[in-house]
Parts: C-alpha cells; sequence; structure tokens
C-alpha cells in the first residue's frame, strides 16, 4: 500500500527585507518538492514566500518539512496555513 500524499501551504517569512528571494526560492526547490512559490506583500517592502508542497501523508505530520525549510539561511520563521490531502 502506499502512503497517501498531502498538498502543505506554508508561508515562509525571510529574517529581513534584505534576504534575496529567488536565491530562498531555488533552495527551498532543492530541499522540497514544490508544487508552487508564489510570494506575498507583508508590510515595509517584506514579501513571503507561500509554498505549496507536496509530502507524505507520514507520521509527524508537518515537522520534517518545517525542519528542511527552517534550517535553510536566510529563513526568519515558518508557518504551516494548510494542509490538504492528494487524492
Amino acid at each position: 500500500m502506499t502512503m497517501a500524499e498531502v498538498a502543505v501551504t506554508v508561508r515562509l517569512m525571510p529574517e529581513g527585507p534584505d534576504v534575496d528571494l529567488a536565491k530562498l526560492e531555488a533552495e527551498v526547490k532543492q530541499r522540497v518538492r514544490v508544487h508552487s512559490i508564489s510570494r506575498e506583500p507583508v508590510a515595509f517592502g517584506i514579501e513571503a514566500l507561500k509554498i505549496i508542497a507536496v509530502v507524505e501523508d507520514a507520521e509527524g505530520g508537518t515537522d520534517p518539512l518545517e525542519e528542511k525549510l527552517a534550517s535553510i539561511q536566510g529563513v526568519g520563521n515558518v508557518q504551516v496555513v494548510s494542509v490538504t490531502r492528494l487524492l
């Protein structure tokens, strides 16, 4: 039996306004299976990355994904916005 997959929507905040979002996006794509990445204006010229990642619906939930993203240099905060099971 294969594991079901889930789409996890994550809001990734950079450490500050001088973080290169293009480099951050490239690093995210290297570390996790990305469905899409978009940018969301936050405030004062700061943008967050809205990432939809596809992960296996395994025990531990979104913790491994959050840990991978939080370990990227330049990432200030990782917040899971939603989790949707893929059929």
